[in-house]
């Protein structure tokens, strides 16, 4: 994180530069190999990025929406 934050001023501009949902939780889950889909959708929705609401996104990927 600190070196995204170098390189692009702060981690939230990081996170801003893909243009998308989708395009920043593949690039977090190649440049943070223990996160997972569900993980990177709970970080981003935490951290106050624009997520897909759950249960469509959930439908979308496959996952099954935990109770």
């Amino acid at each position: 994180m600190v070196a995204l934050e170098g390189e692009h001023g702060s981690f939230r501009t990081y996170l801003r530069s893909h243009g998308g949902f989708d395009a920043t939780a593949k690039d977090l889950r190649k440049r943070f190999k223990f996160m997972g889909e569900m993980g990177t959708h709970h970080f981003l929705y935490v951290v106050g990025e624009d997520v897909p609401p759950y249960e469509e996104w959930c439908a979308r990927t496959g996952m099954k929406p935990m109770a």
